[in-house]
């Protein structure tokens, strides 16, 4: 039965992000991406940053204040870099290569999240197969 419901999950998760990615296009796919990491990094930073004044910890808070502001630097950089990328898919010789490589990319979205949906269920003592 647990096979059966994993192997519905990881099916509607291809669908989903197949179709996301068609409709969106590789280059907007990049740029979900990467905004995703850098949210990440953020709160990671953040967290640091929290967990060194509780402690008392002033050059882990300093160097959490400095990554801060690198990373939203280089998240300000990368998104001045995107928006002509994101232009340019909007050309109609482009548009159809943009959506392609759009669901090639979903793709292979859903094939890290459903690997990390099958490590996750392992680590917990569901095992799938």
């Amino acid at each position: 039965m647990v096979q059966l419901v994993f192997a519905l999950v990881v099916f509607l998760l291809f669908i989903w992000r197949i179709k996301k990615g068609f409709a969106n296009g590789i280059m907007k796919e990049i740029v979900t991406i990467l905004s995703g990491i850098v949210s990440l990094v953020s709160v990671v930073l953040l967290f640091f940053a929290v967990t060194s004044v509780m402690a008392k910890a002033m050059s882990t808070l300093t160097l959490s204040v400095i990554g801060l502001i690198v990373v939203g630097i280089v998240f300000k950089v990368s998104s001045l870099i995107f928006k002509p990328i994101l232009a340019l898919g909007n050309f109609s010789v482009i548009e159809g290569v943009n959506k392609m490589l759009g669901a090639v990319m979903g793709a292979a979205e859903a094939c890290i999240l459903g690997g990390l949906l099958y490590y996750g269920l392992g680590y917990m003592g569901i095992y799938v197969f």
